[in-house]
């Protein structure tokens, strides 16, 4: 679920997550996945490991994240990519 309930730790929700993951990349510009998820489990520990792909899909669905193929990496999608194939 996207959103916690009153079970939920915070840490462990996906909004949470999602976030953590894009001021990483915004830092990095591009970050392997597997390195992604070793320090994700490093910062939060390892009950956040199931929420990566739920994260990563939630912020790939909004248009935040691309994934690059070739490189098993993610990275930011750049807002102008945006407004260039709306045009």
């Amino acid at each position: 679920m996207l959103t916690p309930t009153k079970h939920t730790k915070i840490k462990y929700s996906t909004i949470y997550i999602a976030g953590i993951i894009l001021k990483y990349i915004q830092k990095e510009n591009i970050v392997k996945y597997e390195d992604l998820k070793e320090i994700l489990v490093g910062s939060l520990g390892v009950k956040a490991k199931p929420r990566l792909n739920v994260s990563l899909t939630f912020l790939f669905s909004i248009g935040k994240i691309k994934y690059i193929k070739e490189l098993d990496a993610i990275a930011l999608v750049d807002e102008n990519e945006i407004e260039n194939e709306n045009s």
